[in-house]
């Protein structure tokens, strides 16, 4: 049926549960990046990516009739905070696990601090400002949508590298340095992917050339 986020919100309060299934999905790829980048590479070694972001929609769909918000900046930050829970669930659970075999604690990562805004550097507000132009609907509709929910929905398309390092650039704001430290990669790779990854994510953008 679709609908924007408000409509679905609206029907899934009045309970329509395909309107809420929509709605998940609507939102799927946001909450892939955000669990992806805040699960930090020793979660990763334990858990599957999928599998994780499959529990957080379980979660959406349990607990969307405590989310009192009403608008689409306010659904997004829930689901920030609620991924950053099942995060920290995760992040305890194995430090339990892995001190009761006697190894060191495995670290919460990011799980506590994932930030949900677009970028407010120049490069970073030009990029968002495209990806709204660029969206099939309307750009008056698509300018009403969060900027970093169309900016994982583009990342999508990308490999899992690019995605990743244009997401922690871009809508977590973090240097090139910052990058590097939270991958453990040096700084002249994380750029380099970076001007790849943001290539690629321009072309799709600007579509096949007639």
């Amino acid at each position: 049926m679709g609908g924007g986020p408000m409509e679905l919100i609206a029907r899934a309060r009045a309970g329509e549960v395909e309107a809420l299934g929509e709605l998940c999905n609507l939102y799927r790829n946001y909450m892939r990046m955000v669990v992806r980048t805040g699960l930090g590479p020793k979660l990763r070694e334990r858990v599957e990516l999928s599998d994780v972001v499959q529990d957080a929609l379980v979660e959406v769909v349990k607990q969307f009739p405590q989310f009192t918000g009403q608008n689409e900046a306010a659904l997004v930050g829930w689901l920030r905070r609620l991924v950053g829970q099942k995060l920290a669930d995760l992040g305890r659970y194995h430090s339990r696990a892995k001190r009761s075999g006697g190894g060191p604690d495995v670290p919460l990562d990011a799980a506590w601090d994932l930030p949900g805004g677009g970028g407010d550097g120049s490069q970073g507000g030009k990029l968002l400002d495209m990806l709204a132009l660029s969206q099939t609907s309307p750009s008056e509709a698509a300018s009403r949508r969060e900027q970093v929910v169309l900016l994982a929905d583009a990342l999508s398309a990308l490999p899992e590298s690019e995605a990743e390092i244009l997401w922690l650039y871009f809508a977590e704001n973090l240097s090139f340095e910052g990058i590097g430290d939270r991958m453990g990669v040096s700084r002249k790779s994380i750029k380099g992917v970076w001007a790849r990854g943001l290539k690629t994510l321009k072309r799709t953008m600007d579509g096949p050339r007639k």
